[in-house]
């Protein structure tokens, strides 16, 4: 059975699914501490992936956006 949630920006349904990682494991970065492709490593962020390879998020077709839950991810002091 498919898990269905409701979109905040438009209130249409929207589908469960994973996001999976290649390599290595997928990390937000706040714009402000980017530092780019190769200093990634020492940007703190939250990372989304863990030895899973993916991580559950929500995708709504109509705005073409996808909501990742952090909770419980790691958080190193942003």
């Amino acid at each position: 059975m498919e898990y269905i949630s409701i979109c905040p920006y438009c209130g249409k349904e929207m589908h469960l699914g994973s996001i999976y990682q290649d390599r290595y494991n997928l990390k937000w970065i706040p714009e402000e501490n980017d530092k780019g492709i190769l200093l990634k490593w020492f940007s703190k962020g939250i990372k989304l992936t863990n030895s899973s390879g993916s991580v559950k998020s929500f995708y709504c077709d109509k705005c073409e956006k996808i909501i990742i839950n952090t909770k419980n991810k790691t958080n190193p002091n942003i």
